[in-house]
């Protein structure tokens, strides 16, 4: 009888041991599967730099993981905030030492890109119209422009300029559909500045498009979705075509800002820095936030998403612009749009022995005596270094 317990006792042993295999076998295969198709994505977006004429080089595979994370919004967003914003300090620091230095210094391995020539329309090639709408600069460039210069921006020469791709085109792989992307934004010679509004890139449409396969509805595979791209299509691109259309000076160029920011890494990202440096997301211009690339919410926010365009911006036309010292600027205008709260982002690229526009840049947070140290969750120990040239 205990000998026959005893086999018992050993089989149920066995067969626990086994379900426990099986079980973290299929994990591991999950985490195994998970991770390979963030390297597919990795070829995927290598080939897109291809065909963009960006020179693949050290940064592209920064900008893989955005690309990931922009289009497969998964478990990234629900863990900790801690480990993007980790991950994003790192890619701030090299996004800087790695792409812009290098430009300053006129050895860039990110060639700018060259569109249209031989009487070609560029934007027109790649599918885009462009016209204008009478509309007031926002209140809040107003009243920051004021605190500048002592004065308000008269208005005069304030362009708002709609960019839709809304036409058939070519690339690479043929005739392709209007991705119905759109980049619309106030351009203002008067004050230096370029403000997006509402930027919905070609690939972020495409990424929301299904289509009917064997009829069943289904989103366009990343793969697909690459095919299918104009060839003018990054932002930093068409902001400089029409900033050189609309002024006579590109190289005063100085301000970029985005209002109304709905870019979903972007977002989290902002707040968590709101509710660490003010405890609320109710924070105006008034209580505005600056950062130089020396803290981490600079690095963070210089690799976010919104902040990509103004690396190449730096990159691409640093002939141009000069060397420069880019602060970003963070705030949250509540009521003045229809989501509620309006995160708004302002890069000032600071020119050579000039200052900066917005007042002091933040200091580091300090331990309050009673309390928890006032850092972001995610803050490292050691940041790393920026060379500021």
């Amino acid at each position: 009888m205990a000998k026959n317990s005893l086999h018992h006792l050993r089989a149920l042993g066995a067969l626990a041991f086994l379900i426990t295999a099986l079980f973290l076998s299929r994990h591991t295969f999950i985490y195994v599967r998970n991770t390979s198709s963030v390297h597919q994505d990795a070829k995927n977006d290598t080939s897109n730099l291809t065909l963009l004429n960006h020179t693949v080089g050290p940064i592209s595979p920064f900008l893989n993981d955005h690309n990931h994370y922009h289009h497969h919004q998964t478990h990234f967003l629900r863990a900790a905030l801690s480990e993007p914003f980790h991950c994003l300090v790192q890619k701030g620091a090299d996004y800087w030492n790695q792409g812009v230095l290098p430009a300053f210094a006129g050895a860039s391995r990110f060639p700018t890109p060259q569109f249209g020539g031989g009487g070609v329309d560029p934007l027109a090639d790649s599918g885009w119209t462009s016209h204008e709408e009478a509309r007031e600069v926002p209140r809040w460039w107003k009243d920051a422009f004021k605190a500048m210069k002592g004065k308000a921006p008269k208005g005069a020469g304030a362009r708002y300029i709609l960019l839709d791709q809304s036409g058939d085109f070519e690339n690479a792989f043929g005739e392709q559909e209007a991705t119905s992307a759109q980049y619309y934004a106030y351009y203002v010679p008067e004050t230096s500045a370029v403000i997006m509004d509402v930027t919905w890139s070609p690939r972020s449409k495409l990424t929301m498009r299904r289509e009917l396969v064997d009829g069943v509805s289904q989103p366009i595979p990343p793969e697909e979705i690459l095919k299918r791209i104009p060839r003018m299509n990054q932002l930093s691109d068409l902001v400089w075509h029409t900033w050189t259309g609309t002024t006579q000076e590109p190289g005063a160029f100085r301000y970029y800002a985005i209002q109304g920011i709905v870019n979903t890494p972007t977002r989290p990202l902002m707040k968590e820095i709101f509710e660490a440096r003010r405890g609320t997301t109710d924070v105006p211009w008034s209580k505005r936030l600056t950062f130089d690339l020396n803290s981490d919410e600079g690095k963070t926010l210089f690799a976010s998403p919104n902040g990509i365009a103004v690396n190449w911006l730096l990159i691409h036309h640093a002939t141009v612009l000069g060397k420069r010292e880019p602060r970003v600027t963070i705030f949250n205008e509540k009521g003045t749009n229809n989501l509620g709260d309006n995160f708004c982002m302002v890069w000032d690229l600071i020119p050579e022995k000039k200052k900066g526009s917005f007042g002091k840049v933040e200091k580091e947070p300090k331990t309050k005596r009673g309390g928890p140290e006032a850092t972001l969750s995610s803050s490292s120990s050691s940041s790393p270094s920026v060379r500021v040239p």
